[in-house]
This record gives C-alpha cells, sequence and structure tokens, in this order.
C-alpha cells in the first residue's frame, strides 16, 4: 500500500468515525426532544390528576415524603426511559423543525393547562 492510499484509508476512517458519531448524535436529539415533548405533557395531566383524585395525591406523598418530590420523579423516569427507548428504536430520523415545533407547542398547551387548572378549579 502507498503512502498517499494509506493516508486516504485513515482520512475516509476518520469521516466514517465523525459521521457516525453525528447520526448518534441526531437519533439521540431526536428520541430525548420527542421525550421531552411527552414528558411536558405528562407532568401536566399528573398534576391535573393527583390534584383532583386525593388518594393519588396521599400515595405519591407516602412514597417520598412529599407528593412534589414523586411527581418530579415520575417526570425525569418518563423523560429517561422514553428517550433511551426511542433512541434504541430510532432508525436513520432526521432532526427537524417539527421536532422543535413539538416541544414548543407541547410546553405552551401544558402551560396553560396548568394555568388554566389551578385559576379556574
Amino acid at each position: 500500500m502507498s503512502p498517499t492510499t494509506s493516508t486516504i484509508s485513515a482520512e475516509m476512517a476518520e469521516q466514517s468515525k465523525t459521521v457516525a458519531a453525528a447520526v448518534t448524535a441526531e437519533k439521540a436529539a431526536v428520541a430525548f426532544g420527542v421525550s421531552a415533548a411527552v414528558a411536558v405533557l405528562f407532568n401536566t395531566v399528573l398534576a391535573w390528576v393527583k390534584d383532583a383524585y386525593e388518594p393519588l395525591n396521599n400515595f405519591m406523598a407516602a412514597l417520598t415524603g412529599h407528593h412534589w418530590w414523586t411527581h418530579g420523579l415520575f417526570d425525569v423516569i418518563v423523560f429517561g426511559a422514553l428517550g433511551w427507548f426511542l433512541m434504541s428504536r430510532a432508525g436513520g430520523d432526521r432532526l427537524t423543525n417539527r421536532l422543535i415545533a413539538g416541544v414548543a407547542v407541547a410546553s405552551v398547551v401544558a402551560g396553560i393547562g396548568l394555568v388554566g387548572w389551578f385559576v379556574l378549579v
């Protein structure tokens, strides 16, 4: 193998590693972006349900000492577990403006939902 061929092979191997790292990062961004949108909405629904159903609120308080600690723990578990699951299942998804819009919309809907719940109920 000539020095030129060896250099080209090394450069191609390095480029391949760079592309693989970029694909992995993009896959993780998509998976955890979707997971964030779902976790935001889960957080809102859980707040509504536990506020409306006292036995659930009491159960959650008994688990960790305070219902908000349990609530936060559940949010983190949903975010992490769903993100890892989606990352393991995702194909060649591309990070798009739809993902960004989805997280933004989920955040706004959840914020309005929580304000509405605590102001109107």
